[in-house]
This record gives structure tokens, C-alpha cells and sequence, in this order.
């Protein structure tokens, strides 16, 4: 009997062994590796730098010589990205009404060691949706990230008062500045302002910023990228 029973068991666990499970679909960025190292022939390949951007349903992978990065909600930025000449710095842009506090960020290392992984992010002034870019902004330092287990970390999260972190500023520069760079609308709408921030004024998130850091085993080669997120207000 207990021998008609172990090979029963037997039967049903081998299935199991044959064909390993694949990763949930809700949790993209469990993918296995060699699925990044033949990417899809969507992927954008720059030969003398080895960068690829490739993107799966709602992930994204970023390979650079053998390391990946992995995020989701994520688009490369076609305008501002030049893998030849900037192959360290690599712009995105969120998705309108994502975020990536909170999301699980796959760091995957082939000849790489010593790897660490920091986010800080951008605060900018927002009137009705549209990012003041090229005024005031608060940098939040830089935080290490821990790894919460092999080549996975939990991108950081920000309270609600870190988020609307500034400069010190007076309604006046706001003003000044609108009326020389900013449309008569912006303009109509600052310029009876006696506050700052006020309606329809606000501060938010404007960009976050990840870097990863590293050794190439047995060599003096450093690793070194940027990853500069720029949020989207509207759809």
C-alpha cells in the first residue's frame, strides 16, 4: 500500500518538476532572465554600447552589458535618450496616474558586484497640470534602497510633506517669471495671486531619480547609471 502510494505522489509531483511555473502576470517584473537576454525584436539596440529598452505589456527592461534594470509603468523618452552619446544617463516618462513609490524595482547582475541602488526625487510648481520645468525645484537627497531579497528593491515612498517640499520663494518671482516665459493663460491665472503656493498653484513630484552603482568583478571597471523618471500630469 505505502508503495502504490509513493509512486502515485510520484507521478503527480514529476508534471510539476518538467514544467516550472510561470511568474504572475500582476507581478511583471519576476521575469526570468533569459527572456532579457533574446529580447523581442521591439527592442532598441545600440550596438556600441550594448544599451537595450525593451518593453512587455506594462514593464520595461533596461539592459547596459550585462545588468538589467526592470519598472514598470515606464516609457523610454525618445527625445531627450541618446544611447551613443549618454549611454549613463537614460530618460523616461510615467505613465498619467502611476508612480513608482512602492513598485518593485529588478536589479539583475551578470559580472557585476558591490551593487547599490538610490532614488531621490524632484519637486516642481504646477499650475493646471503643466510642470514648471525650467524654474524653482527641491532635490531631495539621495537614499539607499535595501534589497529585499537577490536583485529585488522597494522603491522608496514619499509622505505627503515630503512631496510638496520647496525652495522659499515669494508669489512675486512666480509672477515675474510667468510673465516672461510662461502663456497669457498662465499668466491670467498667477498674476492675482498675493500667496505662493496657492490655487491653482500646487507642488508635486515632478521627476525621480534612480542610480545604480557597481563593480565589475576582477576588473577597476566602475557601473555607473542614471535613470532620470519624468511624472505625467495629464493623459
Amino acid at each position: 500500500m505505502k508503495t502504490s502510494f509513493f509512486l502515485a505522489a510520484t507521478l503527480v509531483l514529476l508534471p510539476a518538476c518538467q514544467h516550472p511555473a510561470k511568474p504572475e502576470k500582476a507581478r511583471p517584473v519576476q521575469i526570468d532572465t533569459m527572456q532579457l537576454i533574446a529580447p523581442p525584436a521591439t527592442s532598441v539596440k545600440v550596438a556600441s554600447n550594448e544599451v537595450y529598452v525593451v518593453s512587455r505589456d506594462s514593464t520595461t527592461y533596461i539592459r547596459f552589458s550585462d545588468s538589467y534594470f526592470s519598472l514598470d509603468w515606464v516609457k523610454p523618452d525618445a527625445r531627450r535618450n541618446d544611447f551613443e552619446l549618454h549611454p549613463d544617463t537614460l530618460f523616461f516618462l510615467l505613465d498619467h496616474l502611476h508612480s513608482i513609490e512602492g513598485q518593485m524595482l529588478a536589479v539583475t547582475t551578470g559580472e557585476a558586484e558591490k551593487v547599490k541602488v538610490s532614488q531621490c526625487y524632484e519637486t516642481s510648481a504646477i499650475i493646471e497640470q503643466e510642470p514648471l520645468l525650467n524654474w524653482k525645484h527641491y532635490r531631495s537627497p539621495w537614499e539607499l534602497l535595501n534589497a529585499e531579497a537577490s536583485n529585488f528593491f522597494i522603491c522608496k515612498k514619499y509622505s505627503a510633506a515630503e512631496k510638496t517640499r520647496f525652495p522659499p520663494t515669494d508669489i512675486s518671482h512666480l509672477q515675474q517669471h510667468i510673465k516672461q516665459n510662461g502663456t497669457p493663460t498662465q499668466y491670467a491665472l498667477v498674476a492675482q495671486l498675493d500667496k505662493f503656493p496657492a490655487p491653482p498653484v500646487r507642488i508635486a513630484v515632478s521627476r525621480y531619480y534612480i542610480r545604480l552603482e557597481g563593480l565589475t568583478k576582477n576588473t577597476a571597471n566602475k557601473i555607473n547609471k542614471l535613470l532620470i523618471i519624468e511624472v505625467a500630469f495629464k493623459g
